[in-house]
């Protein structure tokens, strides 16, 4: 791993909600996912891990498709097809290795 792809890696997984949706896609991504379904379960564990919602599941669903989701399918972690509104998991090494040196957050899968 480069200093460069590294610096890349560091950057793409630097937010809590692309770790979470990275994580997602790594362990429940069989094929493509429904991007509709990827903000219901994000807003649902965001929501569990606090009272205040200090964001609505449209504001999710925006800040996703205009910030998150284009960082990813510009690194090529993801395959984003807006018309048919899913999105597919292209694993990547050097970010994967980045990620299992982290520590565990809890998981999309188990709100």
């Amino acid at each position: 791993m480069n200093a460069n792809s590294l610096d890349a890696c560091l950057t793409l997984v630097a937010d809590r909600r692309r770790r979470k949706l990275l994580e997602h896609l790594r362990y429940n991504g069989n094929g493509e996912v429904r991007i509709d379904d990827l903000v219901d379960q994000l807003y649902q564990v965001e929501s569990a891990a606090t009272d205040d919602r200090q964001m609505s599941q449209a504001q999710l669903a925006t800040q996703l498709y205009h910030s998150h989701l284009p960082k990813l399918a510009d690194h090529g972690v993801i395959e984003h097809d807006r018309e048919r509104g899913t999105i597919e998991y292209r694993p990547d090494e050097q970010v994967e290795a980045v990620l299992d040196g982290l520590p565990k957050e809890p998981s999309l899968a188990n709100p």
